[in-house]
């Protein structure tokens, strides 16, 4: 608990006073189609999800999180990939956020999948106050082909995008 007090007065320090951070969920959306199977996006490579939010402040990070059930099939050593775009751009501080699934033989197994992570930058700079799009595709994974992959099945998929205060 001290080490966290002496981060926030650095921080604090840095930024010039007291911070007055307050800030929480910004955005949530779901699958509004959910009945069975129509939930299913069978989108090789594409854009799957979208929140549009309004970023409070400039020193926060931005927690995003999507869940659903995903999986490759049809050949065997089939492979996709889904990460999240912030305005068009993947996360570049701290790291990309994404997930990965290879199917080694021809199977059909739907598996959930949480993704999840903190962004503060872009390749276009840093993430500043205002308007802003998250965005989550699927597509190919480095060296592997991207073959029939499905978002979605028979449950209920869902897109947050969270602003955190520092430290973080």
């Amino acid at each position: 608990q001290r080490q966290n007090a002496n981060l926030l007065e650095r921080f604090e320090r840095l930024e010039g006073g007291r911070s007055t951070c307050n800030v929480g969920l910004l955005g949530y959306t779901y699958d509004t189609q959910h009945d069975g199977m129509t939930a299913t996006t069978e989108t090789d490579s594409g854009q799957l999800a979208e929140i549009a939010f309004t970023k409070k402040q400039n020193n926060t990070l931005l927690r995003l999180s999507y869940s659903s059930s995903i999986r490759t099939t049809t050949i065997a050593h089939s492979a996709a990939r889904w990460y999240f775009q912030i305005d068009g751009q993947e996360c570049s501080s701290p790291e990309t956020i994404d997930i990965g699934l290879y199917q080694g033989q021809t199977t059909n197994t739907h598996m959930p999948a949480y993704l999840t992570g903190g962004c503060s930058a872009t390749s276009a700079g840093r993430i500043g106050a205002g308007n802003h799009t998250i965005t989550v595709h699927v597509g190919q994974l480095t060296d592997h082909r991207t073959t029939d992959a499905h978002s979605g099945w028979v449950t209920l998929s869902f897109l947050e995008v969270q602003e955190i205060c520092p430290p973080f």
